[in-house]
């Protein structure tokens, strides 16, 4: 029988399953990292990078040492087939059934509701780009562990062509906006999806619609109109910074 490794409370691992831009990179390390500075709540706390994206696959007993995962966003589709993307949605489901604390954030979002029975896919009203408001769900936080006190609205930066398109069967759901229904949903106090981007600056969102725009990807116009709506540098950051954290420690 393969010994049980019984996790440390203060480790964590970040599910790498996307690369950012060469200016994400250069000045806040990546994805991954921006995780870790946003969530970090001590320096003695042991945060590991893994890179999902690359077809990296952790062992069962390497994932029993961590009391919670992160998973980032990416440029690729949560309801994708690449082999990574199919092990990805397998070690969640195991995670579930451990009830080891998962958060999703964007492309993590996606991902945690597919892996557990629910439905993503493109988004009706195409692409979502800037900041955006969004309403949250108080009577469904105030039965959580976690997320006790929020504001009825919070900002944060938006960046998705896709979206949970159904909650899993076991979901709660915990937040919309105008263009986006699910944007945060919970199952147990155990799993937590955010579609929005508390991690992201101001800077790192102009360079994602920058070079989009520069790619042919989005129009002149949505680019103009997404940069229009960002007016503060980290929308709610602070608040959405608390809850991630009360989350995966409560």
């Amino acid at each position: 029988m393969a010994a049980h490794h019984e996790p440390h409370p203060s480790r964590f691992a970040v599910f790498l399953t996307g690369h950012a831009s060469p200016f994400c990179i250069s000045n806040y390390g990546g994805y991954g990292q921006m995780m870790v500075d946003l969530l970090r709540d001590d320096p003695s706390e042991t945060w590991d990078i893994l890179p999902i994206v690359d077809g990296f696959q952790p062992s069962l007993q390497q994932l029993d040492t961590y009391q919670g995962f992160v998973i980032t966003g990416s440029k690729h589709d949560a309801h994708g087939n690449e082999p990574w993307i199919l092990s990805l949605c397998d070690m969640l489901r195991h995670l579930h059934t451990q009830r080891k604390k998962i958060l999703g954030i964007c492309f993590g979002h996606q991902i945690l509701s597919r892996a557990l029975g629910g439905k993503t896919g493109r988004a009706p009203v195409g692409w979502e780009l800037g900041e955006r408001e969004v309403h949250l769900c108080l009577e469904a936080f105030a039965k959580r562990a976690y997320g006790r006190a929020l504001p009825s609205k919070l900002r944060v930066i938006e960046s998705h062509q896709d979206q949970v398109l159904e909650l899993p069967p076991d979901a709660e759901h915990l937040g919309f906006s105008d263009k986006t229904p699910f944007e945060i949903f919970g199952v147990g106090d155990h799993i937590l999806g955010i579609q929005g981007h508390p991690e992201f600056s101001m800077d790192v969102v102009m360079d994602i619609i920058e070079s989009r725009a520069a790619m042919g990807i989005l129009s002149e116009e949505l680019a103009e109109y997404s940069k229009a709506s960002i007016t503060q540098q980290n929308p709610s950051q602070k608040i959405w910074q608390k809850l991630c954290k009360d989350f995966l420690r409560n």
